[in-house]
């Protein structure tokens, strides 16, 4: 049984279609309530108390929770790690004695390795993050590494690009993509920092699952880290010419100054994981933004 912990959000939920598709049985972990399921628990990731509890019969936990985005607190390093640091290192020095073998985390792509020291940024690059969010995903994936060790629980740590999918939410900063599509039905500007041309490598939420999916079943090495990308990277411009093609509306943009925690031209090398588990990227990002536009747009119906 596997313990998706953060059920409630993008990523989360597309975990449970996911699962739901293949019959793996998983128990969803959320902070507020929102999902109706059968098998799920409200939790404060903060408080062990309220889910320790819920440990008995789980042999893998998928960590998903987070407190913020890359720009949540700009440069307040106390708040990223009060909100996300603690609370994971809480979570993993609860799960002493329990019956979880197995820890799946899904870290930051974009922003743990700092400015490009290379065209293709592979698992071996540098990791000196330049924002206090990239910052917190690498003392989590630390604590992993560290108490793994004493532990004897394995893990895999999963640096993801940028996913796109169903279920994204505009309204809570996901992503440039879901801002896109909002400033395109609203007939809004989009704020874009810097003039556009920094490149990102974006991911199809399905396929983002399907490795989680894969790092779960044995042929996965169990104590690895992953890039998870597309291996392909595309400019902010070219991602929003792609959704207002989707969307058949232009979408005005507003080019503001650039922020310095802002990691330009990521491009990652996902040859690790295909190499040890035969994962490989399958869905077309246009494709994936198309999709987004169509559930969008029946979110839009369906309101008014």
């Amino acid at each position: 049984m596997i313990g998706i912990f953060g059920a409630s959000g993008f990523i989360g939920r597309n975990l449970i279609d996911h699962f739901n598709q293949r019959e793996i049985p998983f128990r969803a972990f959320v902070r507020r309530q929102g999902l109706q399921l059968a098998n799920m628990a409200i939790i404060d990731f903060d408080d062990p108390a309220t889910y320790r509890h819920h440990f008995e019969g789980l042999s893998a936990a998928v960590l998903l929770i987070s407190a913020s985005v890359p720009a949540t607190f700009a440069n307040d390093l106390v708040s990223e790690v009060d909100r996300n640091v603690i609370p994971h290192v809480k979570f993993l020095q609860s799960m002493r004695g329990s019956s979880i073998q197995h820890v799946v985390y899904l870290s930051s792509g974009g922003t743990i390795y700092g400015v490009p020291q290379q065209p293709k940024i592979s698992e071996e690059h540098p990791t000196v993050p330049i924002s206090t969010y990239g910052c917190g995903k690498l003392m989590v994936e630390n604590a992993i590494r560290t108490l793994s060790v004493a532990e004897g629980w394995s893990y895999s740590i999963l640096r993801a690009s940028n996913p796109i999918g169903k279920y994204q939410s505009p309204e809570k900063g996901q992503g440039v993509v879901a801002a896109a599509v909002r400033a395109a039905f609203l007939g809004a500007p989009i704020d874009i920092w810097g003039n556009g041309q920094a490149l990102r490598d974006y991911i199809d939420v399905r396929d983002l699952c399907a490795a989680i999916d894969t790092v779960l079943k044995p042929k996965g090495q169990k104590g690895a880290i992953y890039n998870v990308g597309s291996g392909r990277s595309l400019s902010v411009n070219e991602v929003i010419d792609l959704c207002a093609y989707a969307c058949g509306r232009p979408i005005r943009r507003n080019y503001v100054p650039e922020k310095s925690f802002l990691v330009k031209d990521v491009e990652l090398n996902c040859d690790a994981i295909t190499r040890d588990t035969g994962w490989k990227a399958d869905f077309d990002i246009s494709g994936a933004i198309q999709d987004f536009v169509w559930d969008y747009r029946k979110k839009i119906q369906a309101a008014s």
